[in-house]
């Protein structure tokens, strides 16, 4: 397995240290409770749930393999009054020798049409890509090709643009994220590597329905596409009871399957991990991926969650006098 990893984390080096090579393919990270977490992706979902909220999504991938991606983003967005909203996002993001940290600012406007509201979001974005020579473990040691001192950070501008239309049992949502195309270059005494980072596309599609009372199942689909790599399609199903236990799984295309438990406490803190059960050929390599989302509302000054009934939450409920809300 040691032998493999080296390989894998070799060939991704000689790749992105090539002169001439152009290189695409996937470059952001990967999440399996992306439904949770859609302002990760998607900057015009700032503000949707009509409360503030702060979140940190935490994933580590392929447990077991040596220079595995872990990841890290921490999120806060929410509305400043009832057509705008704002957000902001920090991620860090560890895949073997290379790192990417970065921050993004986001707006969203919303617009009311009765039945459903609509969101138009853009953010700015500026990342750090840096490469650590001190991580590379070649299978033969002394190879001059791959020495300590190869190591160098960059900064570059990046921005992310989407759209999303959405009410109290639906939400439809598309974006673009690395919409500017950024070049990456990375120098050492020897070598000069080039990465031009390639546009994500993403479309998401989700419906709300209760088939029994207290019940809430939620169905969504999520396609996304960027160039070099083939199309990544997943599918969730996620339950809810009372608006405070759930449960669900997930299946992502030739990748992975995912089982998802969460919890809410105090009606502010909301707890959910997930376990990967490797489907690809990796799945003998590794023994699974874990990832964990801590997020807390915020309410505002006179201890209310929202200033006004915001459609994404329904249904009310006369027992404890509150709106339901979407997990």
């Amino acid at each position: 397995m040691k032998r493999l990893s080296t390989i894998l984390k070799l060939t991704g080096f000689l790749i992105l240290l090539s002169i001439v090579e152009v290189v695409h393919g996937q470059q952001l990270p990967q999440y399996s409770q992306r439904n949770l977490n859609i302002f990760s992706y998607n900057p015009a979902f700032a503000g949707v749930k009509g409360y503030s909220e702060i979140l940190l999504h935490h994933r580590s991938q392929w447990v077991g393999f040596e220079g595995a991606p872990v990841t890290q983003n921490l999120t806060y967005h929410g509305m400043l009054n009832r057509v705008m909203a704002y957000g902001i996002s920090l991620v860090n993001d560890e895949i073997g020798p290379i790192r990417t940290t970065g921050i993004k600012l986001a707006y969203a406007h919303h617009i009311d049409f009765g039945f459903m509201k609509w969101s138009l979001g853009l953010a700015g974005e500026m990342y750090q890509f840096g490469l650590d020579g001190r991580n590379l473990n070649p299978y033969q040691p002394n190879d001059p090709a791959f020495l300590d001192e190869i190591s160098d950070k960059v900064w570059r501008p990046e921005a992310s643009a989407g759209t999303f239309f959405y009410n109290q049992h639906f939400y439809l949502g598309y974006s673009v994220n690395q919409l500017l195309g950024s070049t990456v270059k990375l120098y050492s005494e020897t070598y000069t590597g080039t990465i031009p980072l390639t546009r994500h596309h993403y479309i998401v599609g989700s419906y709300t329905f209760s088939p029994a009372r207290n019940i809430d199942l939620e169905t969504s689909l999520l396609w996304g596409k960027t160039s070099g790599a083939p199309s990544e399609w997943e599918l969730q199903v996620y339950g809810q009871y009372l608006g405070k236990i759930l449960v669900g799984a997930s299946y992502r295309l030739n990748d992975a399957a995912s089982l998802v438990a969460g919890f809410k406490f105090f009606d502010r803190l909301k707890i959910a991990y997930s376990y990967d059960l490797v489907t690809s050929p990796l799945r003998n390599y590794n023994s699974g991926s874990h990832e964990l989302i801590i997020s807390y509302i915020i309410p505002n000054r006179s201890g209310k969650w929202n200033r006004w009934k915001h459609e994404y939450q329904y249904d009310f409920n006369p027992k404890t006098n509150k709106w339901k809300q979407r997990w």
